[in-house]
C-alpha cells in the first residue's frame, strides 16, 4: 500500500505515523465491507474481539442475518482446502459465540502447519471432520461457489461430471467498532510470535484478505531441527545420501552446459556470416506460430525466401527434454545462424556469447506495457538476481510504442536503443478487412448462437498462481445463472475463454447452454475478438488487440490488491486500463446492464501504446530489422 498516495487521498494530518494511517483504511475498509453485506442482507460473522493469552487465541463474534435455529460450527481454512483445524472451544449462545483454541496443539496435538487459515462459519454436515484428510487431486476437490461447499468430480478433461452439495459456509469480518488492527507487530494482542533463531520459529497473525476483507490467520511455523540420536542417524544419513544424488545430477547439468557452450563456440568458427540464415525458434510452442508466423509467412509472400535460408526449432515448452541428437541440432543452429528470432523467455538462448554480426530478435508473444516483468519486480517472487545474462543477448526487440519501450527496456535492464516502437507482427490482421471477413466467417461457424443475437460478450480472465503447474481459477467469482438470466434478457450470448494453464473447464448451467459457450478448446483468442461486442477480463494482455477494434472494455478486477501486492503492475491498474473497473458481480452486473463502460478512456489508450495503427508492422520488423533498411520517410 502506498501509504503517502492515501494521506493526499483523504487529506490525512502529517503527523499521523505510518502505522495510524494505515489503522484508519483498515477500519474504513471493514465498515464498508460490513455496509455492503448489511445493505444487501447477506449471512456473515461479525468478529466483536480477537485475543491471543499465550498460546490460547480467543475470538467472539456475532451472527448476522444468519438462521439460528440452524446447528453451526465453525473452522480454519486455507484457500485451497489443503489444510484445516477446528478449534477446541466454540460457544454458540443464540446470534452470539466465542471460541478458543491452543495453537501450539489444533493440528493433532502439534502446532499448526504455514499457511494463511481463513476463519469460516458452516451448517454441520455430517462426518464434516474427515474433510481434515481429504486429498484433493486432478478429478476430485472440494470447493466454494459463492456460500455453498460442494464435492466435485472431474473428468481428465476438466469437465464437472458430478457435484455433491455438502453444506453452506459463512465469513467472517473484524468489527470496524472495536480497536485494534492487523499488522506484523509482536506487542499486537491478536498476534502471537515467538522466534528461537531463523530456522525455528512460530508466528500466528491475524490479517485481513485485502479484497475481500475476510479474517484469516497467517501461520508461519518452522519446527526446530530434529536432535542427533543412534534413533535418527539413518535420516540424516539418507539426507545427506538424497543431498550427494542432488548434487550428482547438477553436476551432470553442468557438465551438459559446458558441453553445449565449448560445442557452440567450435560450430560458430565455421560459420560463414553471409547474413542470410534466419531461425525461427521457441521454448513454448511445438510448431511456429503467433509473431514468428507473420514473419515467416509475410517474408514468403515477398520472395524473401530466394535472399534467405529458414531454419526452424521448436519444442512445447520450456520443461521438454530434447534427445541428444536434437540438442546437437539446436547448438549447430544456434551457432552458425545469423539472424535468430524468438517469442518468449527460452533459457538455453542465454547461456552462449554471439557473434557481433549476429541479431537476436525478440518478437515478444504480448503487446503493450501492463504487467511489470523481470527487473521491475525487484522485492517481489520471481524477480531475476542482479547478474543475470537471461534478456542480456538481444539486438533488436520489436514494441508497439514508445511507451513500451521504456517497461520493457527496464524490465529486461537492457539499453534502450535495442528497442524499435515500429509495431507488433500479429496486431496486422485488425487493420486488414479480407482477414477480418473471413475470420468473422469462421467463428459464426464455431460459435453459431452469436450469429444473430443482439450482443456478444467475451469474458477472457487470466489465471491464478505461479506457473501452469499450481495455475487455478477462482469460478466463485462468478455467477453463471445470474449472468445467463441477463442474457436471456437482453437476447446475447457469452464466451469465456479461460488461460490455456487453467485445466478446470466453467460449469454452464444447462438452461443457459445456449447463450453461455466453452472456448477453452479454441486456442486463438484474437479470432475471436472479430464477433465480440464487449470484453470483460482483468489482468490479461488481450486489451491491447481489443483496443485495435475500438470496442468497450470491463475490468472485473476482484483480487486487484492481492494482485497488485504480489505481481503488480507497470503502472497503476486505474490510470492504465481503458475501462471501467469493478470488483464485485454485483458492480460488473451493473456496468452491463446499463452499459457503463468508461469508453472515452479508449482514444487515449491507444494512442500511448500504439506508435502505428496502419497494419504494416510485420513489413517494418522485415525492413528495419532483418533487412537492415532506415526507416522510411513516410513511417
Amino acid at each position: 500500500m502506498n501509504i503517502d498516495k492515501v494521506r493526499k487521498e483523504k487529506s490525512l494530518p502529517d503527523t499521523l505515523t505510518d502505522k495510524e494511517v494505515l489503522a484508519i483504511v483498515q477500519v474504513e475498509e471493514r465498515q464498508i465491507a460490513i455496509n455492503k453485506k448489511l445493505k444487501k442482507g447477506l449471512p456473515f460473522v461479525k468478529i466483536t474481539n480477537i485475543e491471543f493469552r499465550r498460546v490460547i487465541l480467543e475470538i467472539t463474534g456475532e451472527l448476522i442475518n444468519l438462521d439460528i435455529s440452524k446447528e453451526y460450527g465453525i473452522r480454519f481454512v486455507s484457500q485451497n482446502r489443503q489444510n484445516m483445524f477446528y478449534p477446541a472451544h466454540f460457544d454458540l449462545n443464540g446470534s452470539t459465540f466465542k471460541l478458543s483454541l491452543n495453537v501450539m496443539c489444533c493440528n493433532d496435538e502439534k502446532p499448526i502447519p504455514t499457511s494463511n487459515y481463513y476463519l469460516v462459519l458452516f451448517e454441520k454436515y455430517k462426518n464434516h471432520r474427515q474433510e481434515i484428510s481429504f486429498v484433493a487431486d486432478n478429478t476430485h476437490e472440494i470447493v466454494r461457489r459463492n456460500e455453498n461447499l460442494y464435492k466435485i468430480t472431474y473428468d481428465t478433461d476438466g469437465n464437472v461430471i458430478q457435484k455433491d452439495f455438502l453444506t453452506k459456509e459463512y465469513p467472517c469480518i473484524i468489527d470496524d467498532t472495536i480497536g485494534g488492527m492487523c499488522n506484523g507487530d509482536n506487542s499486537n494482542p491478536w498476534n502471537f510470535k515467538i522466534k528461537r533463531g531463523d530456522k525455528n520459529l512460530f508466528y500466528a497473525e491475524s490479517r485481513m484478505d485485502m479484497d475481500t476483507v475476510e479474517y484469516y490467520l497467517a501461520v508461519t511455523y518452522k519446527p526446530p531441527g530434529e536432535p542427533y540420536s543412534v534413533f535418527n542417524r539413518h535420516k540424516k544419513n539418507f539426507a545427506k545420501l538424497k543431498t550427494f544424488k542432488s548434487n550428482i545430477s547438477k553436476d551432470i547439468n553442468d557438465l551438459k552446459l559446458w558441453g553445449f557452450k565449448k560445442l557452440n563456440r567450435l560450430f560458430s568458427r565455421f560459420a560463414k556470416r553471409n547474413g542470410d540464415i534466419i531461425l525461427f525458434a521457441s521454448g513454448s510452442r511445438a510448431e511456429i506460430g503467433g509473431n514468428e508466423q507473420f514473419i515467416y509467412e509475410r517474408m514468403i509472400e515477398r520472395g524473401l525466401d530466394k535472399q534467405f535460408k529458414f531454419r526452424f526449432d521448436f519444442k512445447p515448452n520450456i520443461n521438454t527434454k530434447r534427445s541428444i541428437w536434437k540438442m546437437l541440432k539446436f547448438d549447430y543452429y544456434l551457432a552458425t545462424s545469423d539472424i535468430i528470432i524468438i517469442d518468449d523467455y527460452y533459457p538455453e538462448i542465454y547461456k552462449v556469447d554471439y557473434d557481433k554480426s549476429v541479431k537476436v530478435l525478440q518478437v515478444w508473444h504480448a503487446c503493450g506495457a501492463f504487467k511489470s516483468l523481470g527487473f521491475e519486480r525487484l522485492g517481489k517472487a520471481g524477480a531475476p538476481p542482479f547478474n543475470t545474462k537471461v534478456h542480456k543477448c538481444y539486438t533488436h526487440v520489436p514494441v508497439s510504442s514508445y511507451h513500451s519501450v521504456k517497461h520493457h527496456a527496464e524490465g529486461f535492464a537492457i539499453d534502450e536503443s535495442k528497442f524499435y516502437p515500429i509495431g507488433i507482427p500479429r496486431t496486422d490482421i485488425f487493420f486488414d478487412e479480407n482477414y477480418k471477413k473471413e475470420t468473422r466467417a469462421k467463428m459464426f461457424e464455431v460459435f453459431p448462437a452469436c450469429k444473430d443475437c443482439n450482443k456478444v460478450y467475451l469474458y477472457a480472465p487470466t489465471f491464478r498462481g505461479n506457473n501452469a503447474t499450481n495455475a487455478t481459477f477462482p469460478f466463485h467469482q462468478l455467477d453463471l445463472d445470474r449472468w445467463g438470466e441477463f442474457l436471456v434478457k437482453e437476447d446475447s450470448t457469452l464466451i469465456v475463454k479461460l488461460h490455456p494453464f487453467v485445466t478446470k473447464r466453467i460449469e454452464i448451467p444447462e438452461k443457459y447452454k445456449d447463450r453461455i459457450f466453452d472456448a477453452t478448446d479454441y486456442r486463438e483468442v484474437n479470432d475471436i475478438l472479430f464477433i465480440v461486442d464487449v470484453l470483460i477480463t482483468d489482468y490479461s494482455s488481450i486489451i491491447y488487440e481489443m483496443s485495435l477494434l475500438k470496442k468497450p472494455m470491463l475490468f472485473y478486477a476482484f483480487d486487484q490488491k492481492y494482485y497488485e501486492a504480489t505481481r503488480d503492475f507497470y503502472e497503476p491498474y486505474e490510470d492504465l486500463v481503458p475501462g471501467k473497473i469493478v470488483h464485485e458481480f454485483d458492480e460488473l452486473m451493473d456496468a452491463l446492464e446499463n452499459k457503463d463502460y468508461q469508453f472515452n478512456k479508449m482514444d487515449g489508450f491507444i494512442k500511448k501504446n500504439f506508435t502505428y495503427t496502419d497494419g504494416k508492422a510485420t513489413d517494418r520488423v522485415i525492413d528495419q530489422l532483418i533487412l537492415g533498411n532506415s526507416p522510411k520517410s513516410n513511417d
